[in-house]
C-alpha cells in the first residue's frame, strides 16, 4: 500500500506523515513515578514536621508526648542554673501565667538571659522537665517604634 499524497499549492508531492503514538507502559510508567514522587515528598515533610506551641496548649496536649514539638515563651528570672562541666543550662519559660520547666545541653545563645522570648525545640514527657534538643533566643526588634516622652 503506497502513502497518502498530498499536493501543496506550490505544486510540491508531499507525503501525509502517520501520528507516533507513545506507548501505553510509558504513560503507565510516567503515572507510576509521579505517584512516587509526590509520596516521598509528602512522607518527608510529614516525618520532619515540628508542631509549634503555646506553654498552656503544651500543658493540655494529650498526644505531644509522641511527638516533637516546638515552645515558645519568655525565660523567668532567677530561674537560670547553668552546669559548666555538663555544658547544660536548665531555666523556666513562662506564658500566660503558666510555666514550664526547661533543660537544654549544648552552646547558649549570647543573648540568652532572664525576660528573653526563647523557642525550645524537643520532647515532653508530660511529667518532669522539658528537654530540649535547640533552644534558639529570639532579638529583640531593632526597628520597634520609639515611645515619645512628655517634656
Amino acid at each position: 500500500m503506497q502513502p497518502a499524497l498530498n499536493v501543496s499549492t506550490d505544486g510540491q508531492k508531499k507525503t501525509a506523515q502517520p501520528r507516533k503514538r507513545v506507548p501505553f507502559s510509558f504513560i503507565l510508567a510516567g503515572i507510576a513515578i509521579l505517584g512516587a514522587m509526590i509520596y516521598l515528598v509528602y512522607a518527608n515533610t510529614q516525618s520532619s514536621a515540628v508542631y509549634y506551641l503555646t506553654v498552656p496548649e503544651l500543658h493540655h496536649c494529650a498526644d505531644c508526648v509522641a511527638r516533637s514539638v516546638r515552645v515558645s515563651g519568655i525565660v523567668e528570672k532567677n530561674t537560670i542554673k547553668r552546669n559548666d562541666q555538663t555544658q547544660s543550662v536548665s531555666f523556666s519559660i513562662t506564658d500566660s501565667n503558666q510555666t514550664l520547666p526547661v533543660t537544654y545541653s549544648g552552646v547558649v545563645p549570647d543573648i540568652f538571659k532572664p525576660g528573653v522570648q526563647v523557642v525550645v525545640e524537643g520532647h515532653y514527657t508530660g511529667s518532669g522537665p522539658f528537654e530540649a534538643q535547640t533552644l534558639l533566643a529570639k532579638c529583640p526588634s531593632k526597628f520597634q517604634s520609639a515611645t515619645p516622652t512628655a517634656k
